[in-house]
């Protein structure tokens, strides 16, 4: 248990994080300090080939100048002797003496070690000897670095040796001793920099682990705890969107709970009807039989309208399922109206304004929430009342298209007002009744997938107005297209260059739009007189299969909102 658990610590993102640290810090400081020493050792090596480059002239100078006083030595090996006895050494030096027979002469004055007591460093010494200074690095017990410096006497064929050697060792104890200070201060700062790096990564990573934790805690039946936001970095930013994205998640768990518990609720009503009649059905009589065979069939199909709306509004929020193509909103317009007049022969259906635009659509989809609103319409008015279908685009600061269905109901009541567009709200809830509750639900949930919402005026008394609303943006390129157009119909109109200069860019497209829709309802006027003057184009069902329920004509009418 032990073992796991700390096998899970050194497996943490935050054990990982301060691993990498300390491992990029010490290789980091490792070639600091290698290259520190290799350069103290190599300058520390080259003032010991200074050094005896140097005692080489000194010993030069002192056989020379000896000639000329009255003591000088008279043969070389008395010179060699002379040397050694008034050389001065420094702390890491030695010297000896090499007489021209190969006899050697230790120094009089104390030294840092004795060449000949290292015979390996003594035969390499005696090789090397040459009438020349000689400078090498010889290693035995030791490693040295040193000069044969030949002496010899003038007036004496015979030449001695002094041999002068430092021990590379010693000399380097001062870098050795910088290396082993680095190597302290890079410990003590290992040491911290994983203190500090513990404690920064484990501040990063907090949001990280209130995160884990919380969806651990978080299930479908508690979607409410929220992380709490800390800062404003990238582990901010994820924690916002995590959030977020728990909200979404709360608000789909919930409506899926609410769906599930209105269809039951729905579906609980047709199937007790059912059974009710079933358990008191009299199998020998045959008119019971047939009533209620009536009714078991009449429940089964409100109970597959309930399904197939319940399908349709699962589809209907989701832009994927769009297929948008630019459509004529005035043309729309017109032909949801005509078959509006389809849905409700017993009401007087008006055209109202129309948006003279092209909007990037699913016509069919829109088509089907403005019919359903239109429907909608029809249930709440008494016969004969108007209602009207009408299209605009409003430009305020938010442009939008606004195409709504206006009737002379008698309203929603205000306490209905707020959740009117929610699923199997409907204003009566009487036996009868056509509908499933779900058709204003399938409106708002289009006007969502198309990035708008529907809504409802509360005019209660005077009718009701319910309208869908989509946000336009003007990009910069239809705007040069609308100056084009501009410009073609006003040479199409025969205007004046210098006299259209002077008007607004909108009273000039206002007056152009205008000018066409005098000759459109000039030529309407036209063909609905050459055509029946009273007819109206009939809508087959299967134009709009998902728009229009062949029972709302059937009296008496309710809300199916």
């Amino acid at each position: 248990m032990v073992f796991g658990e700390l096998r899970n610590v050194l497996r943490s993102t935050r054990v990982r994080i301060l691993v990498a640290i300390l491992l990029a810090t010490t290789l980091a400081m490792t070639l600091v300090g290698v290259a520190t020493y290799t350069l103290g050792r190599q300058q520390t090596l080259a003032t010991i080939d200074d050094r005896l480059a140097h005692s080489a002239e000194l010993i030069d100078f002192m056989v020379v100048g000896s000639g000329d006083t009255a003591d000088a030595p008279a043969s070389s090996d008395e010179a060699v002797d002379a040397v050694l006895r008034r050389w001065i050494f420094a702390d890491d030096e030695t010297a000896i003496g090499l007489h021209a027979d190969g006899s050697t002469v230790a120094p009089s004055a104390p030294s840092a070690f004795r060449l000949d007591d290292d015979r390996t460093l003594m035969d390499t010494v005696t090789a090397e000897a040459a009438g020349s200074v000689v400078t090498g690095e010889a290693t035995g017990e030791r490693t040295v670095r040193y000069a044969i410096i030949p002496v010899q006497v003038t007036g004496d064929p015979e030449v001695g040796h002094v041999v002068i050697a430092t021990d590379v060792h010693a000399a380097l104890a001062g870098s050795r001793g910088v290396l082993a200070v680095e190597i302290v201060v890079a410990v003590i700062c290992l040491l911290l920099l994983g203190l500090v790096g513990w404690q920064l990564a484990g501040g990063l990573l907090h949001p990280i682990r209130l995160l884990r934790d919380a969806a651990a805690r978080i299930t479908e039946s508690d979607l409410d705890e929220r992380i709490p936001v800390v800062g404003r970095d990238d582990v901010s930013e994820l924690t916002d969107t995590v959030n977020g994205m728990l909200d979404r998640l709360d608000d789909a768990f919930t409506s899926q709970r609410q769906l599930l518990d209105d269809v039951g609720h729905e579906l609980k009503t047709p199937i007790t009807i059912v059974r009710g009649h079933l358990e008191l059905l009299d199998p020998a009589d045959p008119v019971e039989v047939a009533a209620t065979r009536d009714l078991a069939l009449d429940e089964l199909d409100r109970m597959s309208s309930l399904v197939a709306d319940i399908t349709e509004l699962s589809t209907a929020g989701l832009a994927s399922t769009l297929d948008r193509e630019s459509v004529d909103i005035a043309a729309l317009t017109a032909t949801v109206r005509d078959k509006a007049a389809a849905i409700s022969p017993g009401h007087t259906w008006l055209l109202g304004g129309l948006a003279e635009l092209t909007a990037d659509v699913d016509e069919g989809r829109l088509a089907q929430a403005w019919l359903q609103l239109a429907d909608n319409a029809a249930k709440y008015s008494p016969a004969g009342s108007t209602i009207l279908i009408s299209s605009r685009f409003e430009e305020d600061d938010d442009q939008a298209l606004v195409l709504s269905v206006s009737d002379e109901g008698p309203g929603v009541p205000e306490a209905l007002r707020e959740r009117i567009f929610d699923r199997f709200t409907r204003v009566s809830s009487g036996r009868g009744v056509a509908g499933s509750g779900l058709g204003l639900s399938i409106v708002q949930a289009i006007a969502a997938a198309h990035g708008g919402w529907a809504e409802m005026e509360d005019t209660v008394g005077t009718g009701s107005v319910f309208s869908i609303k989509l946000p336009l943006a003007v990009a910069e390129e239809d705007a040069d297209e609308d100056d084009l157009a501009i410009e073609g119909a006003a040479s199409a109109l025969d205007l004046d260059p210098d006299e259209t200069a002077a008007i607004p860019r909108n009273a000039m497209a206002q007056a152009i739009a205008l000018r066409e829709a005098q000759d459109a309802a000039a030529r309407a006027i036209t063909e609905q007189e050459r055509a029946q003057p009273e007819s109206v184009t009939p809508v087959r069902e299967d134009d709009f299969p998902d728009l229009v329920d062949s029972s709302a004509s059937r009296a008496p009418r309710g809300d199916d909102t």
